[in-house]
């Protein structure tokens, strides 16, 4: 009976080690790398009114996560006309920490509002918006932060440990 409740005790506390993944949303309000979860890159600025843009007409704009997340959602505004987002992942075949593989696409209609853009991808680690002829506000990202592997690897340890022990009795 002891052995049984040591080995439920084990396999919950590996269990609980592991955790799961949960939502967070970066609102630039007072911080314009979001906590540490962003890099700003090059042309992507902040601005004190809680928001992050594209500064420059002709270049992208990225924002990079300094950790590999699943993108949910974020909110895009601006101008008036057609901005194009798009998702990377590292490229994980090369040896480069820069090349990086296209993950999402999409051009997105703006009004002169805020619009919800959901997208649900896996694995993204940049966040670039294309050059438009005005200026592109982002506020909002939903993410996720993926687990990493050594968390995966601690339940996966509990789960065949409680299965051994069921087993074996």
């Amino acid at each position: 009976m002891r052995k049984r409740i040591v080995a439920v005790l084990t396999g919950l506390f590996l269990i609980g080690m592991a955790g799961v993944a949960s939502a967070e949303v970066l609102t630039f309000d007072t911080m314009p790398d979001g906590g540490g979860a962003v890099t700003l890159g090059t042309y992507m600025e902040w601005d004190a009114a809680g928001y992050i843009y594209n500064e420059s007409t002709t270049e992208t704009a990225d924002l990079f996560f300094n950790d590999t997340v699943d993108l949910n959602a974020f909110q895009l505004g601006g101008g008036t006309g057609t901005v194009t987002v798009t998702a990377y992942g590292l490229d994980a075949s090369t040896p480069s920490p820069w090349d990086y593989v296209q993950l999402w696409t999409m051009d997105v209609d703006l009004m002169g509002g805020w619009v919800n853009v959901t997208t649900n991808v896996s694995g993204v680690d940049k966040l670039s918006l294309m050059p438009t002829t005005f200026n592109t506000t982002m506020d909002n990202v939903d993410y996720s932060a993926v687990p990493e592997p050594f968390s995966v690897l601690l339940l996966g340890a509990g789960l065949v440990g409680l299965a051994g022990l069921r087993r074996k009795n």
